[in-house]
């Protein structure tokens, strides 16, 4: 065999060689890209995932929070309310003509009167209790010393103080209502607002 020969025998088992190998390296670069396209496509697949759940995660917490704003709201709403009812109570009472307001005066003397020897005190702007009006208490409800109005005025818009020695009985407007919303805002609230009282 020739030299010439040779060298065209070399070249070509070289150039064979050489296209194997590119076909082999053609055939694993595919695999390859093959396997990286896959864990892309896992990888892209678990990242949408997470990303939905942080999402949806996001939108609950937005949403509860906007419900507990909305019920924040609701409950102030509802307790101005109440506030209006017993604001209203508390403006009807110190508004009332002087029968009605001295009959509503006696019966909180009947139930806090205990000697009868009592003073009562009553509001700086007071007009429609004088002592007429307690001797007359006294004579209904049978009280052996009779009730004194006091010379002292107390800030006030309704209602009175009983006093007994250093013994104060507030039965001031303020605190009459003070009392009944402890006793009555649930009450209030069921009414206003059909049993629901929060």
């Amino acid at each position: 065999m020739a030299v010439d020969d040779i060298l065209k025998k070399i070249k070509a088992d070289a150039e064979e060689v050489a296209r194997k190998i590119v076909a082999e390296g053609q055939v694993a670069a595919d695999a390859v890209a093959r396997e990286a396209r896959t864990r892309a496509d896992v990888q892209k697949k678990e990242l949408r995932a997470r990303a939905e759940q942080r999402a949806q995660e996001e939108r609950n917490r937005i949403t509860t929070l906007a419900r507990l704003a909305v019920r924040r709201e609701l409950l102030d709403e509802k307790q101005a309310l109440i506030d209006r009812v017993f604001d209203e109570v508390g403006r009807r009472i110190a508004e009332m003509e002087q029968g009605e307001y001295r009959q509503f005066i006696m019966g909180l003397l009947r139930s806090t009167v205990e000697s009868g020897d009592e003073e009562v005190l009553i509001g700086k702007q007071e007009s429609r209790l004088d002592q007429a009006f307690l001797d007359s208490v006294s004579k209904k409800l049978g009280l052996s010393g009779g009730l004194k109005l006091a010379s002292e005025r107390r800030p006030m818009s309704a209602g009175f103080i009983l006093r007994s020695g250093r013994v104060e009985t507030n039965c001031a407007l303020s605190t009459i209502l003070r009392d009944a919303r402890e006793k009555l805002e649930t009450e209030v609230a069921a009414i206003l607002f059909g049993g629901s009282g929060e």
